[in-house]
C-alpha cells in the first residue's frame, strides 16, 4: 500500500508539471512561458525527494521563487503546482526535515509574493501561506499515518515471526521429548527380549523343565507387547489431527520401580531397590525420574551383564537424589577409568536424553566410573509445595495418593 501511495504520488507530480508544460504553449509573453516552465521544473526536482528530501525542496522553493519574480501574475495552474510541492515536501521521510521544507517554503514564497506588484498586501499573503500550510499539513498527516500503518505492520509481522518461531520450538522440543521417549521404550524392551531369549536358549540347552522355557518366552511375549503397545501410544501422541483424539495413558512414574526391578531381576538380572517411604514428587519430574532409572538399568544390563546394580531413590534435603550403581569387574575398571562420560560405551541417544530430562527440572547428572562401581546419580531441585506435603506425610496428617 505504502508503494502503491509513492508510486500514485510520483506520477501525480509527473502529470502536473506536463500539464503546466503544455499550458506554456498557449500563453503570449515568455515570462509567462518561463513561470509554467519553472513551475514544471520545480515538481519534477521533487521527484528526487528520497534520496535527496531537504535539497530537493530547498531547490523547488528557489525555482519557484524565480519563478514568481519572472512571472509576476501565477496562471491557476502554476498556483496550484506551488500547492503541490508545499504538499508533497509534507511527505517527507523525516518529520524535521518536512518541517524545515515547510518554514523555508513559507519564507521564500512569502518573499517572492510581497515583491510581486501584483499581490494584494499582507492579508492576502497571511491567506495565501495559510492556504499553503493546510496543504502541507496534509501532506504531513498523510504521511504520518503511513508511517503509523507500516510499523503496525512491521510489529505484526514481527510478532507473527516470533510465533512462529515459538511453535518450531515447541515442535523441536516435543520431537525430541517423544525420541527421547522412544528411545527408552525401543531400548528397554528389546534388552529384556534379549535377556529372556539367551536365558530360554540355555534352559533348552540345559535341558530344563518346560515350564522353565515357557516362562521365560512368556516374558518375552509380555515385554515385546508392551513395548508395542507404549510405541503405538508415542506414535498416536504424533498422528493427533485436527479431527482426532490424542491417544494418552499416565507415564510411568516413581511407583512403578518395583514393577521395573521385578521384570529386569525375572530376566536374571542382580538389582536391589532403595527408596524412601514418603516420595512426594511432581508429575513430570515423577515420569522424568523413572526414565532415568530405566536407561540406566536398561545400560547396566546392555553393558554389563550379570553385574550386580543397586538403585536408590530418596530425598537428599530440598532435592531428589537417585542413583544407579552397578558393580566393575577389575578389567572394566580400569577401562573406564578418567574416561568422560561422552566417551563411555553406549553414549549416544541414551545419554543425551537423560541430559535433556535433567536440564528440564533444573537438575544435575554424574555419569562416570567410580573405583570398582560405575554410577548415574542426578539430583532434582523440589518445590516447595512438595516439602511441605512430605513433612505431613512423615506426621501422619495426611496419607499418599
Amino acid at each position: 500500500m505504502a508503494l502503491l501511495r509513492r508510486h500514485l504520488l510520483d506520477a501525480g507530480l509527473l502529470l502536473l508539471a506536463v500539464a503546466a508544460l503544455a499550458t506554456s504553449v498557449g500563453q503570449g509573453s515568455s515570462a509567462d512561458r518561463i513561470g509554467s516552465v519553472l513551475a514544471a521544473v520545480a515538481l519534477v526536482v521533487l521527484l528526487a525527494r528520497r534520496r535527496q528530501p531537504l535539497g530537493s525542496a530547498v531547490v523547488a522553493f528557489a525555482i519557484i521563487m524565480v519563478g514568481s519574480q519572472t512571472a509576476p501574475r501565477a496562471s491557476g495552474l502554476e498556483f496550484f503546482a506551488i500547492l503541490a510541492v508545499f504538499g508533497t515536501v509534507g511527505t517527507l521521510r523525516s518529520r524535521r526535515d518536512a518541517v524545515v521544507a515547510w518554514v523555508l517554503g513559507c519564507a521564500t514564497f512569502g518573499t517572492a509574493m510581497a515583491r510581486n506588484p501584483s499581490v494584494g498586501g499582507a492579508g492576502d499573503i497571511a491567506l495565501t501561506l495559510t492556504f499553503c500550510t493546510v496543504i502541507w499539513g496534509a501532506g504531513l498527516f498523510g504521511a504520518e499515518r503511513g508511517r503509523a500503518a507500516a510499523l503496525a505492520h512491521a510489529r505484526a509481522d514481527a510478532v507473527e515471526a516470533t510465533r512462529d518461531a515459538e511453535v518450531r520450538d515447541a515442535a523441536d522440543h516435543e520431537r525430541s521429548r517423544i525420541a527421547a521417549e522412544l528411545h527408552d521404550i525401543v531400548s528397554h524392551g528389546l534388552s529384556i527380549v534379549v535377556l529372556q531369549s539367551v536365558a530360554a536358549r540355555m534352559a533348552l540347552r540345559d535341558g530344563e523343565p518346560e515350564e522353565a522355557v515357557d516362562r521365560r518366552l512368556d516374558a518375552v511375549e509380555t515385554t515385546a507387547r508392551d513395548a508395542l503397545a507404549d510405541m503405538r501410544r508415542m506414535l498416536g501422541l504424533i498422528q493427533v489431527g485436527p479431527d482426532s483424539q490424542p491417544v494418552s495413558s499416565p507415564a510411568a512414574g516413581l511407583a512403578e520401580l518395583p514393577a521395573l526391578v521385578a521384570q529386569l531381576r525375572a530376566a536374571g538380572a542382580h538389582i536391589e531397590l532403595e527408596t524412601d517411604d514418603d516420595l512426594v514428587v511432581p508429575a513430570g519430574l515423577d515420569a522424568t525420574a523413572y526414565r532415568i532409572v530405566q536407561e540406566s538399568l536398561t545400560n547396566v544390563v546392555k553393558h554389563a551383564p550379570g553385574a550386580p546394580a543397586t538403585v536408590r531413590v530418596h530425598h537428599e534435603g530440598d532435592r531428589l537424589r537417585l542413583s544407579v550403581c552397578n558393580a566393575l569387574a577389575g578389567r572394566s575398571a580400569d577401562a573406564l577409568a578418567g574416561r568422560s562420560a561422552d566417551a563411555l560405551p553406549g553414549a549416544g541417544r541414551g545419554l543425551i536424553g537423560m541430559r535433556e530430562r535433567v536440564d528440564l527440572y533444573d537438575g544435575t547428572l554424574e555419569v562416570g566410573a567410580e573405583g570398582d562401581e560405575f554410577r548415574v546419580v542426578a539430583t532434582f531441585p523440589l518445590p516447595a509445595s512438595d516439602r511441605r506435603r512430605r513433612g505431613l506425610l512423615r506426621r501422619g496428617a495426611v496419607r499418599p495418593a
